[in-house]
């Protein structure tokens, strides 16, 4: 209980700073009077002790002052641009905003996003939610202030929350949805990989080289849309391919697949992202010739040492650039149409 409350007084607290930090944010040639602790309290739901904190730490890092018999005020900073006006403030989130970590698609793209905005003259800051559904998450995203979000790593689950960002708190949004999804008529600007198609070009390949079998290590919602791509090619050619599926949350799921290559060298495996150098270790012990034998299918980012099979190449670091030149356009230029854009990825055969 007593942990439980601690983390609603820090929440809590966090909200109290973000809305004075706003205020400077948004008034940066004007010394504002703030609400006084009791009226902070009662915004909040928070007692007067947790607010004193909050203004305290304030006082003490330079962004407040206090005028006897008078109030506390912002202080002037001196980050304020030369025209007296702050730049759009953008805020970037992945998924649910309660990533422990981020794997090296989401900080990609987070990273361009994020350079490209400030290139453009925003500013930007990363979300850190704790909300459980989208009633409490949307209420967290605007109460963070924001011109504008970009949301990567998105699935379907979550348009309805980006579209009411859009419309009622009237943020400009940009999101970034997770497998080969054409959205008609979209609320807001949306990015999403071809991965469908570029599983057509890995079946043909296969087919090419005469393949009948390959182990799909992991199956999940963005992988499925890659092996759905794999199996219509083969399909639209008359062939049958037989197809073993794993998922990585399936217990000791390594120690089956080591077990399950120690008498039987696969015909061709796919391999999705981080997972690539577990697989490798275990190919190698096997003794599997993934020059000639076993055609080994892998994410270009996951690749840091000699490599022969076929590479897929996604452009997380190019699209992260282009969803930031895209919502900085919306601070720009007035009246854009929203557009739903499907990003082609790339196949390789490398060292075969």
């Amino acid at each position: 209980m007593q942990e439980q409350e601690s983390k609603t007084r820090l929440r809590e607290s966090v909200k109290i700073r973000h809305y004075i930090m706003n205020l400077i944010y948004r008034h940066p040639n004007e010394k504002m009077l703030i609400p006084g602790s009791n009226e902070l309290a009662a915004m909040f739901g928070v007692g007067r002790a947790t607010v004193t904190r909050v203004l305290k730490n304030l006082v003490e890092t330079g962004y407040l002052e206090g005028r006897r018999g008078i109030g506390t005020f912002t202080k002037i900073q001196n980050f304020i641009p030369v025209h007296g006006e702050m730049p759009p403030l953008v805020g970037l989130l992945a998924g649910d905003g309660k990533y422990f970590y981020y794997p090296y698609h989401v900080w990609s793209l987070m990273a361009n996003s994020g350079l490209a905005l400030t290139r453009n003259g925003c500013n930007v800051r990363t979300l850190n939610l704790t909300g459980p559904d989208g009633e409490s998450l949307y209420t967290e995203i605007t109460h963070q202030y924001l011109d504008g979000l970009v949301a990567v790593d998105i699935g379907p689950e979550r348009f309805d929350l980006i579209r009411r960002l859009h419309d009622e708190a009237g943020l400009k949004v940009i999101l970034q949805v997770t497998g080969s999804l054409e959205l008609k008529n979209p609320a807001v600007d949306s990015f999403s990989f071809d991965f469908r198609g570029a599983g057509r070009e890995i079946g043909r390949k296969l087919l090419e080289e005469g393949r009948k079998s390959i182990d799909f290590i992991f199956l999940n919602e963005v992988t499925a849309v890659l092996l759905d791509g794999i199996r219509s090619i083969c399909s639209e050619a008359g062939r049958e391919l037989k197809v073993t599926t794993f998922q990585w949350d399936t217990p000791d799921v390594f120690a089956k697949i080591a077990a399950r290559y120690q008498d039987r060298v696969p015909d061709a495996i796919y391999v999705h992202g981080e997972h690539y150098d577990t697989l490798r270790d275990i190919l190698d012990r096997s003794g599997i010739d993934t020059r000639n034998r076993c055609r080994l299918i892998a994410e270009s980012h996951a690749i840091h040492s000699e490599y022969h099979g076929l590479r897929l190449h996604i452009p997380f670091e190019e699209t992260g650039f282009e969803i930031g030149n895209r919502i900085a356009q919306h601070f720009h230029t007035s009246g854009i149409t929203p557009e739903h854009r499907i990003i082609p990825l790339s196949v390789f055969s490398e060292g075969v």
